[in-house]
């Protein structure tokens, strides 16, 4: 009778651990992360044309639906900036593969070549926008031997993927190295991007990313101080819960990425 009870106590532990999992093993939790590097994905133009630029910036439509039908394969979910700095702070759990998903400066081929795709598997993205241009072109590559005069995204496209699961941050008002100019105006670069980005959007922004990945301390400082929840850089390499939030790591993607090294960087 004793060994009968002992073997009931024991199967109904064991059932209560298996369902237990069974609850849990598509989430990701906060105590968890220090063991868990997240990634997040840099890209910035996605166009066919080479007279975009080469492809040190510029990723093809066709290598970019072949990297986004590689994260749906292997399970890969987007979360947003928010998302992220939330399950640090213990606030939120996320679902398995978490991933992040980034487009700096606002090209307006994100529009016609990387939201239908992001939209068809389902997957959220974040575009970092240099205000003053919103509807203009990249005029902080005049004068430079580079591809110039490449048209950026419209304040009616922006809300069109707004409303479609894309969030908007700031890439500064006029896209200047921010440590090659004064602490004031990059002051005012910073905290005026945000301002003037919440009213046109009608929410809160949060994050910036550093035009040129220019940053030091005083930059730091800033955008602290402006109410920003975080900052991505240029610097190679994934985030946990005790990265800097002003100092976010992100996985460059360009033209010369391919399927191999797109696999590559999100095993290491």
């Amino acid at each position: 009778m004793i060994w009968r009870k002992i073997l009931i106590s024991l199967l109904i532990f064991l059932t209560a651990g298996i369902l237990l999992f069974r609850g849990t093993e598509n989430e990701v939790h906060s105590e968890d992360i220090l063991t868990d590097e997240l990634p997040i994905l840099m890209y910035h133009k996605v166009s066919p044309y080479s007279a975009h630029g080469g492809l040190g910036l510029r990723v093809t439509p066709e290598a970019f639906r072949r990297q986004m039908k590689y994260l749906y394969k292997r399970g890969y979910n987007t979360v947003s900036l928010n998302q992220l700095t939330d399950y640090w702070q213990g606030k939120e759990t996320l679902p398995s593969q978490p991933i992040v998903i980034t487009f700096d400066d606002g090209y307006e081929d994100n529009y016609h070549f990387a939201f239908p795709v992001l939209q068809k598997y389902n997957y959220s993205a974040t575009i970092f926008l240099v205000y003053n241009n919103i509807g203009e072109h990249n005029s902080w590559d005049d004068n430079k031997n580079v591809a110039h005069n490449i048209k950026l995204l419209s304040w009616e496209q922006i809300h069109v993927m707004k409303d479609r699961g894309i969030s908007f941050e700031s890439h500064t008002l006029t896209h200047p190295d921010l440590t090659a100019i004064t602490p004031a105006k990059a002051r005012w670069e910073i905290a005026e991007s945000k301002q003037k980005l919440e009213e046109r959007l009608g929410r809160q922004v949060n994050y910036i990313a550093y035009p040129y990945g220019r940053r030091n301390s005083a930059v730091d400082e800033a955008v602290r101080l402006a109410g920003y929840r975080g900052a991505v850089t240029t610097v190679v390499g994934k985030n946990n819960s005790g990265s800097d939030p002003v100092q976010l790591k992100r996985l460059r993607v360009n033209g010369y990425t391919t399927m191999k090294d797109f696999e590559r960087m999100l095993e290491k």
